[in-house]
Order: C-alpha cells, then structure tokens, then sequence
C-alpha cells in the first residue's frame, strides 16, 4: 500500500501559510500526527523544499511505525533530523541534542545546531514532533517561559514553514499545559480528531478570516492508496 491521492485543496491550505509563519496543529489520537507529517512530506517534495524535523523522544520512529502499519513505507532519507533525546536514528541525523537539566544548557545547543542546519538550506518545511514531551521535564515557571521564548524567537525565520504537531491529550496532562502560550504565539492554530476512520479539521486561528471556525472533513481510505 501506498500514499494515496492527497487532494490539491490541502496544498493549497498549506500555500496560504507564510515562510516564517508557525502553523500549530493539535490533534487527538486518530493517526493525525503520522498523516500530517506524510502530508507535509509530499508538500515539500512536490515544491522542492529541504525537509527539516524536529524529533523529541523518538516520536519520528513512532511516527514511521505507524505508517508502515498503515502500508506506507517512508524512510524520511532525504529530510535533515535534529534528535532530542532518544536513540533511534531515523532520517539523516544531522545533530543530537541533550535534555539538560538546565534549559537554557539545552537551548544554546539546540539553536546552535538548529541555525547550522538551516543556514545550510534554502527554504524548509520544519516538522516539529514530540515537543509536548519535552516540557514534561519542565520543573517551575522559569523553565516553562524560558523554553516558550527559545520558541517564539523563531517566530519570522523566513527560511522555513514550521509545523508543530502536539497531541493534545499529552499537553493538557502536563502540570505546565504549553498549549495556551503556542496558540498565543502560533499565526495559525488547526484542530484534528476522528474516528472509525472518518476526521475533521478545524482552523481554529489563521491570518485569513475566512478560513476561522471552517471545518473540513477527511478518510483514512483516501488518504492511503
């Protein structure tokens, strides 16, 4: 089994969205996490953009088995993978970062590699998995608003699209729910959930006003040939 046909109108969801914009998708276990991440990757392929991921935790080997179950082989080769944490190398590893015990040891490595990497590309689709993990090591207020400003400073990088992928579920059980600041910070917020098969996505927060509160409804089957 392979990729199906994704429909052109989810391209051109993704076209509206800006290089330096941070596009926050928040999702409930449906399989969203591994049909975004294939979706952007088609994106990128099909416009020739570098493909950039941030794996936390090894969420990209999640994400790759979860895909394979599904019938779609994806060996993310030609995508450049910043690793926090985690040991699974998947992709082309291109830097590891630490979680330190203090933020701000792990975020001047992060952003070293970080900068390195897309100094050397044109322009990038940036997946961001697993972030919602990482603040589990959070500890107090300091360290939550220290790691939200390393985040926000890339707000406006003109190099990339960035796509933060969180599973809802996981931040809300944090005793720091990121959420809340990401959706402040994000220029576009969607929503995705479903089941037996059948999602919707819902644009809770876009530039365009248009698109605020609309609703699109999606199939597993369609989305996988």
């Amino acid at each position: 089994m392979s990729v199906g046909k994704i429909p052109e109108k989810i391209f051109e969801l993704i076209d509206k969205t800006h290089f330096g914009d941070m596009i926050l998708i928040e999702y409930e276990p449906f399989y969203a996490a591994e049909l975004v991440t294939m979706i952007l990757l088609e994106y990128a392929r099909k416009g020739g953009l570098s493909i950039i991921i941030d794996d936390n935790l090894d969420c990209l080997h999640i994400v790759k088995e979860h895909l394979r179950f599904l019938g779609i082989e994806e060996d993310f080769k030609d995508a450049f993978v910043i690793k926090t944490g985690g040991k699974l190398n998947i992709g082309t590893v291109v830097g590891r970062v630490k979680i330190e015990s203090e933020p701000a040891i792990y975020i001047k490595r992060y952003e070293e590699i970080s900068s390195k990497t897309f100094t050397e590309v044109d322009r990038a689709v940036n997946i961001v998995l697993g972030l919602e993990r990482l603040f589990a090591f959070v500890q107090n207020t300091r360290e939550f608003y220290t790691l939200i400003g390393s985040i926000q400073s890339f707000l406006g990088n003109e190099k990339r699209k960035a796509f933060y992928i969180i599973d809802k579920n996981v931040a809300l059980s944090l005793k720091y729910n990121l959420l809340p600041e990401l959706e402040r910070i994000a220029s576009t917020v969607v929503y995705i959930s479903g089941e037996h098969g059948e999602g919707k996505v819902i644009f809770k927060k876009s530039p365009y006003s248009d698109l605020v509160g609309q609703e699109f409804k999606f199939s597993l089957k369609d989305l996988i040939g």
